[in-house]
C-alpha cells in the first residue's frame, strides 16, 4: 500500500479519531504498557489524583482509580515523534488508545505507529487493531508481531478483505 492509498483509506480527516485497541487485557498488560512508554517516548501524563502534568505514568495511581480508592481518572499522551497518541484507563479489560490521522502526513509517521504498534504487540503477545473511532468492527489495519494485515474494504458491518503486505512496499 502506497502513502496515498493510506492517507485516503486509513489517515483521512472526517472529524473523528481512530482507536488503537488490545482487547482482553489485564492490569499485567496495562502495566507492560504503561513501563514500554515510559522507557521509549516522552509522556505528558496527567494525574487526576494530584491534578498535575507529570512525565511518566504512575501506575499505582491508575490501579487505585480502579480499585476505586480515588475517582480520578488519568490520561497519558505519548509523544512518538509529531504524533501524540493519547491513551486513557478507564477499564482494565481493553487498552485503547486514540491517534488524530490529521497529525499523519508521510510514510514515516505511519511506520513510527507501526513500530508501536508492533513492539506492543510482542510484548504483549496479542493482536492490536486499528479502528474507526467507537467502531471496533471496523477494522483499518491489523499487527500481530511483525504481520501486518490491511483493509481494503474499509465499510462497517461487512466482511473484511484483508491483504497482507510488508512495511514499505
Amino acid at each position: 500500500m502506497h502513502w496515498k492509498d493510506l492517507k485516503n483509506k486509513v489517515y483521512y480527516w472526517d472529524g473523528s479519531w481512530r482507536d488503537i485497541c488490545i482487547l482482553h487485557t489485564n492490569r499485567k498488560d496495562w502495566k507492560v504498557w504503561a513501563d514500554y512508554v515510559n522507557r521509549n517516548y516522552p509522556i505528558g501524563w496527567f494525574n487526576g489524583k494530584t491534578g498535575k502534568l507529570e512525565n511518566q505514568v504512575d501506575f499505582e495511581v491508575i490501579e487505585e482509580f480502579w480499585d476505586g480508592k480515588h475517582h480520578h481518572c488519568s490520561t497519558a499522551r505519548v509523544f512518538i515523534g509529531k504524533i501524540q497518541i493519547n491513551a486513557h484507563f478507564f477499564e482494565e479489560s481493553e487498552i485503547e488508545n486514540d491517534i488524530d490521522p490529521g497529525e499523519f502526513n508521510s510514510i514515516e509517521e505511519h511506520d513510527k505507529l507501526i513500530e508501536y504498534m508492533s513492539a506492543l504487540s510482542k510484548l504483549l503477545g496479542r493482536e492490536i487493531v486499528l479502528t474507526l473511532e467507537n467502531e471496533h468492527e471496523s477494522i483499518l489495519f491489523k499487527i500481530n508481531k511483525n504481520r501486518i494485515k490491511f483493509s481494503e474494504v474499509i465499510t462497517p458491518h461487512k466482511k473484511q478483505n484483508w491483504e497482507l503486505i510488508g512495511k514499505n512496499p
